[in-house]
């Protein structure tokens, strides 16, 4: 019997450290998050440069190996595929309860911090002529998690933005008014903000010239002035307001 717990843990031990360096649809890796708790970086720079969760847990991952080939492999001659198959199991169920928790979360969070913005699906390309956009689309996917109306005005910034004084993005209807946008409960939509709709001010229309990529921060803003910025990379999103 002690010898099974043994196996059993060295399995367990093993996959678990290997989710700890994966980075998930909804959060960082969740090593990242431990290292942070006992004041251990994650990364050389600001979630970028080289990945130092990597590095810590790899070597929890490797001793793991050790483990599951003394207990599970030599002293109960569990064979090595079966061992991956349990390996996996255990990593699409540690997926699926990160999953449920974040969402669980989200839905319960407050005011626009309910509202996840869905990494992966903003896109934007621009032209600017003589001082204002002659083609502007922006396209991304926002999901309400939670069983209330929210309603809200959307900003698109970007931390390069900031650094160079650029302003932010906003969008406004023909006659000069900020333009409101709205999700249901538990609604998942697709947003397309393109001249053909809105008027744009911001970013580089100042700038001769063209561009696109990914949209990096969506910041939501209601009529309290409270506002919330939804990064690509944090699925629960920051209240700048705090």
């Amino acid at each position: 019997m002690k010898n099974k717990v043994k196996g059993g843990l060295s399995i367990f031990f093993m996959s678990i450290t290997a989710y700890m360096m994966i980075t998930t649809k909804y959060t960082h890796a969740l090593g990242d998050y431990i290292l942070e708790f006992i004041g251990l970086r994650p990364w050389t720079g600001d979630y970028s440069g080289t990945h130092l969760t990597i590095l810590y847990f790899g070597i929890l991952f490797i001793i793991g190996l050790f483990l599951v080939k003394k207990y599970a492999v030599e002293d109960l001659n569990i064979r090595r595929k079966s061992i991956f198959i349990i390996f996996v199991a255990f990593m699409i169920l540690f997926s699926s309860i990160t999953g449920m928790t974040v969402r669980n979360i989200k839905k319960n969070s407050s005011g626009l911090l309910a509202i996840g913005y869905n990494a992966g699906s903003g896109r934007m390309n621009y032209k600017a002529e003589d001082e204002k956009f002659v083609e502007f689309i922006a396209e991304f996917e926002l999901t309400n998690y939670s069983n209330e109306k929210r309603t809200f005005y959307i900003i698109i910034d970007n931390p390069f933005y900031r650094e160079d004084g650029i302003d932010e993005i906003n969008f406004y209807t023909f006659d000069g008014k900020q333009a409101i946008f709205e999700l249901e409960g538990k609604e998942k939509k697709s947003f397309l903000l393109s001249l053909d709709n809105y008027h744009v001010v911001g970013g580089r229309e100042f700038q001769s010239g063209s561009g696109n990529g990914t949209i990096q921060e969506i910041v939501l803003m209601n009529d309290n002035g409270n506002k919330v910025r939804l990064e690509s990379n944090n699925f629960f999103g920051i209240e700048l307001n705090r």
